[in-house]
């Protein structure tokens, strides 16, 4: 009996670990992607920029960063904040548990 109370643990802190791991992978990869931002954004706005503040509704690479900007601070609402971030779970769990009951 001890002996299966410790295999479930150990599979427990296993599971618990791969989830850590992949938040910290997530959150890397969004860290790379606003240096990216920062430094291509600032690259095309530069050269493309045409020097007039008020008509930048012809220039469409500004408009391509303003929606590249939106993209990268909805992922960040999505990875940082709780309740956006483990609904995946909540539905998972959701489905699971429908399954056990249906059968």
């Amino acid at each position: 009996m001890e002996i299966a109370m410790e295999n479930q643990e150990n599979s427990n802190k296993n599971i618990a670990y791969k989830k850590a791991e992949k938040r910290v992978k997530e959150i890397k990869t969004y860290y790379y992607m606003v240096l990216g931002f920062l430094i291509i954004g600032y690259l095309i706005v530069r050269k493309n920029y045409n020097g007039n503040i008020f008509d930048i509704s012809r220039n469409y690479a500004v408009w391509m960063v303003v929606s590249w900007a939106i993209f990268l601070f909805g992922y960040g609402i999505y990875l940082f904040v709780p309740y956006f971030h483990n609904w995946e779970e909540r539905k998972t769990k959701q489905l699971m548990d429908k399954q056990l009951k249906n059968k």
